[in-house]
C-alpha cells in the first residue's frame, strides 16, 4: 500500500474496485448546501509524453489541435480507431515545452499507452505512466478560487487555462471547478491545506459535475462504441477540423460535413434502484434505443447520466433492468449547458 493511500485512509477514505473514493455516506454536496469540496481523482490516470517530438507526435494521433496547448491552455480530446469511434477521451496540458501530460480514465491508461507506443517508434518521444508520481485532486464550489490562492503561489487562472508552480499543475475547468495535478511529495501537504477550508467529497461528486458540464468520458467499458459527434465533442472544443490527419480523421470529417446522425448524447435523470452502465435505454415496447455513457448519483434513489439516445423527443424512453430486461426507470431529459446544433454538418 502506498504512503498516499495510507494518508487517505487517515482521512476516512474508502476506495472501490474501480478506483473511486468515498469519505462518508453523505459526503456529496447538495443544491441546498453547495459546499466547496475536495476530492481525490484516483479513478483517473496520467500519462507523460516527453521529448522534442511530443507535441508533433500527438498532433498526428488525436482529435484536438495540440498546438493550442503552447499558450497555456488545457484541451479535451480523443483517440479514435479507423472507424472514427472513440477508443479513449482525455484532458491534455503542456507544463513544459517538451512535455505533454494526458489525463484519461484509469481503466484505459495502460491500453492507451500501448496503443500510442506503436506509432512512437520513429519519434523522439517517450511515453510513461506517471499516475503514482502525480496525484490528481479535484476542488469545486464557491470558495475554490479563494482556497487555491491561500494554499499555493499559483497566479490567477482563467477558465480554460493551465498554470504551474512548485510541483502543482492547476487546470481551471469551470468558474468554480479546478483539477490539480500535484507531485506526490507535495500532495499530502496541499490536501491538508485545502481540506482545512472545505468539505471532503467522493469521486461520484466529480463525475456528477462532469455530467452536468456535458463532458462524456470514455472508459474501458465503452471504448470503441461512440463517435465524437454522438458525444458532442466538436461542440466542446475537443475536435479540430483544421489540424490535419489523425487516425479516424476521414470518418470524423465526413460525418461532420455530410453525415446525418439520428442519435446524440443527452443529459438525463433516473430514479429508483441503482442502475448500471450496461443497462440499455429502451422504448415502452422494450426495443433498445440507446446506451448510457456516464452515470452518477444525484440524491437518494436518484441518478443523472449522459446517454446516447434518439433526437426524437416524442418517444418515451426507459432504462431496462430486471431479469428480463424490462423497462424499470423512466428517462427524463435534462438540459445541457451548451447550445445544440440542428445538424452535425458544418455550414
Amino acid at each position: 500500500m502506498s504512503n498516499w493511500q495510507d494518508f487517505l485512509d487517515t482521512q476516512g477514505a474508502t476506495r472501490s474496485d474501480s478506483g473511486g473514493i468515498r469519505f462518508t455516506p453523505d459526503d456529496a454536496p447538495t443544491t441546498a448546501n453547495p459546499a466547496t469540496c475536495l476530492t481525490e481523482l484516483g479513478h483517473l490516470g496520467l500519462l507523460a509524453f516527453n521529448g522534442p517530438d511530443a507535441a508533433k507526435f500527438l498532433q498526428g494521433q488525436i482529435t484536438t489541435d495540440v498546438r493550442e496547448l503552447a499558450d497555456g491552455h488545457w484541451k479535451l480530446g480523443a483517440q479514435c480507431n479507423l472507424k472514427g469511434r472513440m477508443e479513449a477521451s482525455f484532458v491534455l496540458a503542456q507544463p513544459e515545452p517538451e512535455q505533454i501530460l494526458l489525463r484519461c480514465h484509469a481503466s484505459l491508461t495502460e491500453a492507451l499507452a500501448q496503443s500510442l507506443q506503436k506509432y512512437a517508434v520513429f519519434s523522439k518521444v517517450s511515453i510513461s505512466d506517471v499516475s503514482n508520481s502525480w496525484r490528481r485532486l479535484g476542488l469545486f464550489g464557491p470558495r475554490a478560487c479563494e482556497l487555491i490562492r491561500a494554499a499555493t503561489d499559483l497566479p490567477t487562472i482563467e477558465v480554460g487555462q493551465m498554470k504551474t508552480c512548485d510541483n502543482i499543475i492547476a487546470l481551471r475547468l469551470e468558474p468554480q471547478r479546478y483539477e490539480l495535478w500535484v507531485h506526490d511529495e507535495q500532495a499530502q501537504s496541499l490536501w491538508q491545506q485545502l481540506a482545512s477550508g472545505c468539505q471532503l467529497a467522493g469521486s461520484d461528486s466529480w463525475r456528477l459535475a462532469d455530467i452536468r458540464a456535458g463532458w462524456a468520458e470514455i472508459t474501458a467499458a465503452n471504448a470503441g462504441e461512440f463517435s465524437p459527434h454522438e458525444l458532442h465533442y466538436p461542440l466542446i472544443g475537443a475536435v479540430s477540423f483544421k489540424k490535419g490527419c489523425y487516425t479516424g480523421q476521414e470518418v470524423v470529417a465526413r460525418l461532420h460535413y455530410k453525415g446525418k446522425l439520428k442519435k446524440h448524447m443527452a443529459h438525463i435523470s433516473l430514479s429508483g434502484a441503482e442502475p448500471t452502465l450496461a443497462a440499455a435505454v429502451v422504448d415502452t415496447a422494450g426495443t433498445r434505443r440507446g446506451a448510457l455513457v456516464n452515470l452518477a448519483p444525484s440524491g437518494p434513489a436518484s441518478w443523472e447520466a449522459l446517454a446516447v439516445i434518439p433526437d426524437d423527443t416524442d418517444t418515451e424512453l426507459h432504462l431496462a433492468g430486471g431479469e428480463e430486461g424490462q423497462p424499470v426507470s423512466k428517462v427524463e431529459r435534462m438540459s445541457l449547458p451548451y447550445p445544440l446544433p440542428t445538424s452535425d454538418n458544418a455550414p
